[in-house]
């Protein structure tokens, strides 16, 4: 069975995702990576996720994001792996399904004060409703998306301080 990772941007879903992948011996899949390279392949132009975003807005974006996990779906569901999505994929009822079928959902949930400085380290990014106002705009993404993180995860792994390897180590023991 493979695990899907999700949760707010910055949360580590990558490097937890990454180490675990490791740990287990199994593939590891970036959703934003190959969002990428649809684009790519899509427009012939190279962007990273942000740039798509930011240049095409969110409804080409999270149309593409379905589109890819769909992919993902089809070519691998046959295969164990660990997938990191992006913050806002569960958001979508039918990336929620596909979700499910593909393995066992954690959730890595922290709180906005971990994740604030994480996140605008690099600036504000496009999605944020208020771009002058980082903190509110977090803390409206966190009470939207939070309950809807931990209705369709299969465990929520809460953290504040512990390191992704212990992360890791716990999402071990819950698969045992």
């Amino acid at each position: 069975m493979s695990i899907i990772l999700i949760g707010m941007k910055a949360c580590g879903k990558s490097t937890v995702g990454k180490l675990l992948a490791i740990n287990l011996n199994i593939g590891f899949i970036e959703l934003d990576q190959e969002i990428e390279k649809a684009h790519s392949v899509n427009k012939k132009e190279v962007l990273s996720f942000k740039e798509i975003f930011k240049k095409y807005g969110a409804v080409y974006f999270r149309k593409l994001e379905s589109k890819t996990l769909k992919n993902i779906f089809q070519e691998k569901k046959s295969i164990k792996f660990v997938l990191s999505c992006g913050g806002g994929t569960p958001l979508n009822s039918d990336n929620q399904l596909l979700l499910h079928k593909l393995g066992k959902i954690f959730f890595l949930n922290t709180n906005g004060g971990i994740l604030l400085p994480r996140i605008i380290k690099n600036g504000v990014p496009a999605f944020f409703p208020y771009p002058n106002n980082p903190k509110k705009s977090l803390d409206e993404l966190l009470e939207k998306r939070r309950p809807i993180y931990e209705k369709i995860a299969d465990k929520t792994i809460s953290f504040v301080e512990e390191r992704p390897e212990e992360i890791v180590k716990k999402i071990i023991n819950l698969l045992k």
